[in-house]
């Protein structure tokens, strides 16, 4: 028993037999695998990957650049 009084559990009470189990995991596995590889193509295809991409660089009035931070050493902490 443990301090709180329920037997401790041991691989043949399961529910579901270890090699089973195993089995769920590494589908499991793989689904998650599949899922980001489609969405690593879905992503390569967008049409407005390169428009989207364009937006930074498009407008420079907007971007910052080092007069906008004098005495600011990149990398120090204040």
């Amino acid at each position: 028993m443990t301090a709180i009084g329920i037997p401790p559990r041991t691989p043949q009470d399961w529910d579901v037999p270890a090699a089973e189990a195993a089995d769920q995991f590494m589908a499991l596995k793989r689904r998650r695998l599949a899922d980001g590889v489609a969405a690593e193509a879905r992503h390569l295809i967008d049409p407005f990957d390169r428009v989207f991409a364009a937006l930074a660089s498009a407008s420079t009035a907007r971007c910052s650049c080092d007069a906008d931070y004098p005495g600011w050493t990149p990398g120090r902490t204040s």
